[in-house]
């Protein structure tokens, strides 16, 4: 391939922006008309291979290494399993290693074998050649095969004399006290009902889960000393604090039908916002003209509701209610509710968490997003962590508050409203997958260890250390391992169908798919010759990993070049035509000249 004689444009950096939640590094070149992500690259040269005017340089080690938590599949677990490196373990026929793995990040691999959603197949890069690997199949058999040899790794922390009691034991609260116990803090669970597990025990079908399998997992937790009273109602986070416990944990799930635990506004309480009753106070001497054309009023009680009505009633065209399920003002009543939706104020989802936007310091509207796990430190500060794509803006020219500062329900309510309390799970993000509540689980754990005087670290190390792993070449053709289906008779009569695990062998060559997104070979520079590139795309073709994509700038670059490179033919056209008639044309004249030389 012929090289480019013009100097190569290095590639800029741009802004860094937020994906999945973490802050990834992207750079692009000077028109914008591709994008590399520095956090996707495996460092293959697959793009500079294809290209067929060399346009492309990478600048990488020679030797790979692996880059922990930046494979798609990775990234998409919400608990952030490390996958490629449990399907490398299943692949080399060493499934308690692979369970060692999970078990790193949660205290149910095999629950999640059997109902975890698997978004992390979605956005398997193995599927852009065939098929994506069948990650929870994979989890399932190593889980199933398990010996318990994780448990010889297993560090656990002094005993540090704190004691957390837990409300509810479902997937959130059971990782929960897990993960506590193994920082050495003694981990008490409440559960009101008659067994534990939650939505695990009482929401999923025996066929989808067998008891058997969850309460297993339970007895392993119960074994480190974890404590569950069963049948056991808790009433009042102030009566746990008075039997000598030094933080709870509100894990108690959904209510009811989209109904959680009441969320704080704090932000929004202490911000300099048109208060709710000075509204409704001064609404005579109110136009649609002050308030402007949208307006957001800030809680989810009566004077909220009201709040909104008669800013809709004064003529804003856009009136949205949101945190209607956050701490603030007295209950509305069905038919304040009513007033305001049929008036056309929009109620947004009832357990969404607010943030206020500011612009030059000028709030210019709110951040709506749902949250795993939150409470608050020693200092009333409140920590929270936002679970990933559920951020959405929406803009207000006024923004109205209902809710008060320092506002708490009575001392028999269970509220996070004070140093110590904190919550995790369905109860605050609405109802999710199991695998979200084990994700939640962990992460309070970590905050509530900080109040308690740790560290919040929760990093542990239970499967052995791999051998030396190379990046995949091109990966051979090779057809996603089924699943069989037993058919099984309910109680009712009817009959269902349920997987069954995969065979030692379905589950190597499965595993054996994997293209190793993880083990990269690091890229120092990047760099794109835009001038001498052809916009083929074969570079982006070749990407198993979106590393380099098009930019908003490669159309009308495209267009350019294709223009530019119809000029050149057309103008070859000319030169060429010219060039072939010349002989004919001097020809023509040395004829010319003979039959003049001879007429004279």
């Amino acid at each position: 391939m012929a090289k480019t004689k013009k100097p190569v444009e290095k590639l800029e950096p741009a802004e860094e922006t937020q994906k999945d939640g973490k802050v990834v590094s992207t750079k692009r070149t000077k028109g914008s008309e591709f994008f590399w992500t520095q956090s996707r690259c495996t460092g293959c040269n697959r793009c500079a291979s294809v290209c067929p005017v060399d346009a492309i340089k990478l600048e990488r080690d020679k030797m790979p290494t692996k880059r922990v938590g930046t494979s798609p599949c990775t990234r998409a677990c919400p608990a952030g399993l490390d996958i490629p490196r449990y399907v490398r373990f299943v692949a080399d026929g060493n499934a308690p290693a692979a369970t060692a793995v999970m078990r790193e990040k949660i205290p149910f691999p095999s629950v999640c074998g059997y109902v975890c959603f698997h978004p992390c197949e979605l956005e398997c890069q193995r599927q852009k050649f065939d098929e994506p690997i069948a990650i929870r199949a994979l989890k399932r058999y190593a889980a199933e095969n398990d010996d318990g040899s994780w448990k010889n790794n297993l560090k656990i922390a002094p005993p540090t004399g704190k004691k957390v009691a837990i409300i509810g034991s479902g997937p959130a609260g059971l990782t929960s006290a897990y993960f506590l116990t193994l920082l050495g803090h003694e981990a008490t669970i409440f559960e009101s009902m008659e067994y534990a597990g939650g939505k695990m025990f009482y929401s999923i079908p025996e066929h989808q889960l067998p008891k058997e399998i969850l309460n297993k997992e339970i007895k392993t937790i119960t074994d480190l000393g974890v404590t569950i009273h069963t049948s056991c109602q808790v009433q009042s986070v102030q009566t746990l604090f008075k039997q000598g416990y030094d933080s709870v944990l509100l894990s108690t799930g959904v209510l009811g039908v989209d109904e959680g635990l009441l969320l704080p506004c704090d932000e929004t309480a202490k911000s300099d916002l048109i208060k709710g009753s000075d509204f409704l106070k001064g609404i005579k001497s109110t136009t649609k003209e002050t308030l402007g054309d949208k307006v957001i009023v800030i809680g989810g009680g009566s004077e909220a509701y009201n709040s909104a009505f008669a800013a809709k009633n004064l003529g804003v065209s856009e009136v949205n209610l949101v945190c209607s399920r956050h701490t603030g003002s007295k209950e509305a009543s069905p038919e304040e509710v009513d007033r305001a939706i049929d008036a056309g104020v929009t109620v947004q989802p009832s357990l969404d968490f607010v943030k206020l936007v500011k612009l030059n310091d000028k709030i210019e509207g709110v951040e709506l997003f749902r949250i795993r796990s939150y409470g608050y430190d020693k200092e009333n500060k409140l920590h929270y962590e936002i679970i990933n794509d559920t951020r959405r803006l929406i803009s207000a020219d006024t923004i109205i508050t209902t809710v008060a500062q320092n506002d708490k329900p009575g001392s028999d309510y269970l509220s996070v409203v004070q140093p110590g309390v904190f919550a995790a799970g369905d109860g605050i993000s609405g109802a999710r997958s199991v695998i979200e509540a084990m994700a939640a689980g962990r992460s309070v754990a970590g905050l509530i260890d900080k109040y308690l005087g740790g560290e919040g670290n929760l990093d542990e190390t239970l499967a052995p250390p791999e051998k030396t792993i190379k990046p995949l070449g091109e990966p051979k053709s090779q057809n996603r391992s089924q699943v069989e289906l037993n058919l099984v008779k309910q109680a009712g009569g009817d009959k269902v169908e349920i997987e069954k695990t995969l065979s030692p062998n379905a589950a190597k060559k499965e595993a054996q798919r994997c293209l190793r997104c993880d083990i990269v070979h690091q890229v120092h520079d990047y760099s794109l010759d835009t001038s001498s590139c052809t916009y083929c795309g074969r570079c982006v073709d070749a990407c198993y990993w979106d590393a380099i994509t098009n930019g908003y700038g490669y159309e009308a670059a495209a267009k350019k070049r294709k223009a530019e490179a119809a000029a050149l033919e057309e103008k070859n056209s000319v030169y060429n035509y010219a060039i072939r008639i010349l002989p004919i044309a001097i020809g023509l004249m040395i004829l010319a000249a003979a039959i003049a030389k001879l007429s004279t």
